[in-house]
């Protein structure tokens, strides 16, 4: 049976097993052009569109980073920029000793832990957590967390490199500049090596760390960056700040021709004369409001009203508004105060934190545990008995940013009474113990239990 996708034609071949049939057409899919997404594990094959579709101009995007766009880039990066990562073992087995519970979003300075299944925290001198905290000689994660946020903001991508040592170990994780990229896949149709250019130099997919923007506009092996999509309120905004530069640089005057009565005799080098005395005395902010005398019969005469032409104040209230409310960044961070109280500023900054910060954190975890954990999992062992017991797979997760709000730090609080004992509790507020050990019982809800 023949079956065309678009401008794509397959031919499906009967046979005994349909999971093969589909498999072997999205091969051929696959080849057939360059952006294409492998078929879902059991499913159909699905078609993207392939070629420059969706390809943004990277560098017409570095060059809009000014202004209001580098502000609300900065933000953003700086506020993920304080993530912090560390890295867990999730125990599969039910009776493994020593174990924790962990929270998938773990708050610095906190010793509980809570999560779905039980895990164990590594020390802090495993492999992956002495490079989850210092990936490299020269850069912090603070600092490429900051430059990974940029590149996502910028174009939709953000490469990371694991540079390894002499037996196939990660040690080190380095940044990439993903201005000009290529993937070519393998026969599965999945990233087999990307190669950066100008320079060509080809680095396996299996080094690579790659976070992506994703967008339905894009091929799905690459991202779209967030300045592409408000491009021409960027240059709208870059505009009006050149228009007003370049008055005052090469006029700060109003601007005017000098004019002399009909039948006035003036060569032309009497005309340059004129003009180069008036622009030496008149122009540039320093000489801005002096007196002009012109000679017998001149005149100047103004052709536009300075001060209009360089009031853009809503113009630009409304661009600067549209790039920050693209980014998703709220007024306060910016310290701009008009028309935000106390209550909306902390909602605002809360949301900020939730949608923005949280969510670019998670992003980097779920990437750093598909394409990093992964090399240091430990091997499967056998017990004592000589039965088998699953090895424990290690995940990466990141600290919460979001602040803990009174009522669950109330709730915590409660929590921790009940596990301490009256004379504990006193203890922390410098009072002796009880009597008659009549402290060392436990206060549970309105009843005291004796341990």
């Amino acid at each position: 049976m023949n079956l065309k996708l678009g401008t794509f034609s397959i031919q499906l071949k009967r046979g005994s097993n349909s999971e093969d049939i589909a498999r072997g057409a999205a091969e051929q899919v696959a080849a057939s052009a360059g952006g294409l997404l492998p078929w879902p594990p059991g499913g159909v094959p699905m078609v993207y569109p392939s070629g420059n579709f969706g390809r943004e101009n990277t560098i017409e995007n570095l060059r809009h980073i000014r202004e209001t766009v580098a502000a609300c880039m900065h933000a953003r990066s700086e506020a993920i920029g304080r993530g912090t990562f560390h890295a867990v073992a999730q125990n599969v087995a039910q009776n493994v000793a020593q174990t924790s519970v962990c929270d998938p979003h773990r708050r610095a300075g906190s010793q509980t832990k809570v999560c779905a299944t039980s895990c164990t925290s590594l020390p802090i001198d495993h492999p992956l957590e002495r490079l989850l905290q210092r990936p490299n000689p020269i850069f912090d994660m603070s600092d490429l967390m900051e430059l990974s946020s940029q590149w996502l903001d910028a174009t939709g991508n953000s490469i990371w490199l694991k540079v390894r040592d002499g037996n196939g170990q990660v040690v080190k994780l380095w940044p990439a500049s993903v201005l000009s990229f290529l993937i070519e896949r393998g026969a599965d149709g999945l990233p087999e090596t990307y190669r950066f250019l100008p320079s060509n130099v080809i680095i396996p997919a299996a080094d690579v760390i790659h976070i992506r923007r994703p967008d339905i506009r894009m091929s799905p092996f690459f991202g779209h960056g967030l300045i592409s999509d408000i491009m021409d309120t960027a240059k709208a905004e870059s505009a009006v700040r050149l228009f007003q530069s370049r008055f005052f640089e090469n006029d700060a005057t109003p601007r005017a021709v000098l004019r002399w009565p009909a039948g006035a005799l003036l060569t032309q080098d009497e005309m340059d004369r004129l003009r180069l005395s008036w622009e030496a005395k008149y122009a540039s902010p320093v000489n801005a409001g002096r007196i002009g005398i012109l000679p017998d019969g001149g005149e100047v005469q103004l052709l536009g009203a300075g001060a209009k032409e360089l009031d853009f104040t809503r113009s630009k209230s409304e661009l600067r508004d549209a790039i920050r409310e693209a980014f998703r960044v709220p007024k306060i961070v910016f310290g701009d105060t008009e028309q935000v109280n106390l209550a909306n500023a902390d909602t605002s900054y809360m949301v900020f934190l939730r949608d923005v910060v949280e969510h670019a954190l998670a992003k980097h975890a779920q990437a750093f545990t598909r394409a990093l954990a992964s090399e240091f999992q430990p091997p499967d062992r056998s017990s004592d008995t000589g039965r088998f017991v699953p090895r424990g797979e290690i995940v990466i997760q990141h600290e919460s940013l979001i602040p803990e709000s009174e009522d669950i730090f109330m709730e915590r609080v409660n929590a921790l009474k009940q596990s301490m004992t009256i004379d504990e509790q006193r203890n922390l507020i410098g009072l002796p113990p009880l009597p008659d050990g009549r402290g060392t019982s436990l206060i549970l809800g309105n009843q005291i239990t004796t341990i």
